[in-house]
Order: C-alpha cells, then structure tokens, then sequence
C-alpha cells in the first residue's frame, strides 16, 4: 500500500513537471507569432505604470496570449498586474493593490531590499533582455526580481532550440551568471 502511494505521487509529480515543460514551449510558441514583442510590452508598462518592473511571464486571458508583467510604483504605492496582448499591444487587463494595509507594507523585507537597489540602480531591462536574446539565441519566457544573500538579481528562464535555461543578472553590475543544472 505505501509503495502505491509513493508511486502515485510520483508520477502526480512528474505529470505536472511534463505539464510546465508544455507550458514554456507554449509560451515560446506564443512569442513566435508575436507582432508586439516583449521590449515594446516592457516599454508602454514603464511609461503607463512604473518603470520598476518586479515579474514578467506568458499568460492567457480570454483565449488570447499575454505578457502578464507586475510592476511597483513607490509614488502611488500601488502594485500592477498588468496582461498586455502579444498581438497588438493593448492593455487587456489590469489589476492594481495598494501597497500598504492598515498603515503595513504588503512587501516583505527581501523585495523591498530588491526594489531599493533597482531604483538606485542604472540597470536597463531592455538592454539586458536584448543581451540575453543575442549571447543565448533564445526567447524569455519569465522573469522575476529577487534578493538573496545580499544580492539583488533578475531571475530569467531562456527557451530556445535547447530545451529551457536559467540565468541570473545581477541589476548592479548587469553580470549575467547561468544557474547550474542539476
């Protein structure tokens, strides 16, 4: 009985493993019919919103492929969600969240570090996206800011020809270091 339930388990988890595979060849899909690219989706969600841009991913809304990118802007304090279409570039959909609740911020004490350094930072997301694009022959299909150990990165995933990749941009130095498969 234990050995089917471990069993079980696994192949639970190795169906939803295959199921993301899918999902990032059908975000890279998605970018290949692309006629707004993920620069210019980048570009119109800095100017409209914020130019902090926190995650980006390919998502679906309302049987169309989107750039869904979040976004901080410290003037308002409000947190974005914002699904921009891979067609034509229109907004549509957008969500927004105050950051603060009951006089609390709603970022923890690692993202808050991250947005700080970005906004001290000279770091430019386009120019690093185009970077990764030209030195990987590749497509990106997610990323996200983060910190650990001190250390504020963008967390992008590559896919391309070879299967999904994952690099790690350092948004003070721009240094772009591969994580290590294991």
């Amino acid at each position: 009985m234990k050995f089917t339930k471990i069993l079980c388990a696994t192949l639970a988890f190795s169906s939803l493993s295959a199921f993301a595979g899918d999902d990032d060849s059908l975000a890279a899909l998605a970018l290949q019919r692309a006629n707004f690219t993920l620069e210019q989706a980048i570009e119109k969600v800095s100017t409209d919103y914020s130019r902090h841009i926190t995650e980006f991913e390919i998502d679906d809304y309302n049987h169309q492929a989107t750039y869904e990118i979040e976004t901080i802007n410290f003037e308002t304090e409000q947190k974005y969600k914002v699904q921009v279409s891979l067609e034509n570039g229109e907004v549509l959909k957008e969500r927004s969240i105050s950051l603060k609740v009951l006089g609390l911020n709603r970022l923890d004490d690692d993202e808050l570090f991250a947005l700080k350094e970005l906004k001290a930072a000279n770091f430019n997301l386009n120019k690093t996206i185009a970077t990764l694009k030209q030195k990987y022959n590749t497509n990106i299909v997610e990323f996200e800011l983060e910190s650990e150990k001190g250390i504020s990165f963008y967390k992008f995933k590559l896919m391309g020809e070879q299967g999904a990749k994952r690099v790690l941009v350092d948004i003070k130095t721009g240094n772009i270091i591969p994580v290590m498969s294991h």
